[in-house]
């Protein structure tokens, strides 16, 4: 189970089903992946001596989902790759932002930064990548699933 303080607007999880939802709005218990307008014009008003006039129906579809419900997609070398890393050498992987490259290591502990000092906790899961790269960058990471 996730909890709202682990995710941001545009995580990608797992739903109940197994398909990769994006969050786009958190609320206290639960997340809301899909909006959809339906705009419906009716006829009201029908006379010989009068213009028609209609009526117009606004319906917003949501679907929503329980943070328990909601499962994170595990890191794995194919959903790096679909993210923009490339991998050059056994498990370095690098990812490019503009001009800047960024080295990481990947093993079973996860993901981490290749750095003279590295990081204590591995990357396991998409959401905390894209939250980690929003961090040290500015930018969204673009997620191709």
């Amino acid at each position: 189970m996730l909890h709202a303080k682990d995710l941001r607007i545009g995580n990608k999880v797992f739903n109940r089903k197994g398909e990769v939802i994006t969050v786009q709005q958190l609320l206290a218990n639960t997340l809301i992946y899909d909006t959809q307008i339906n705009i419906s014009r009716k006829v009201a008003n029908a006379g010989a001596f009068y213009e028609d006039s209609y009526t117009t129906e606004v319906i917003e579809l949501i679907k929503e989902i329980d943070f328990q419900d909601v499962t994170p997609v595990s890191l794995t070398p194919k959903i790096l790759e679909k993210c923009g890393f490339r991998n050059y050498i056994r498990d370095e992987w690098i990812i490019s932002v503009g001009n800047t490259h960024t080295d990481f290591t990947f093993s079973g502990e996860g993901l981490r930064l290749r750095h003279s000092t590295p990081t204590r906790v591995g990357i396991k899961y998409l959401h905390q990548l894209q939250n980690f790269f929003y961090a040290i960058t500015g930018h969204e990471l673009e997620v191709d699933l």
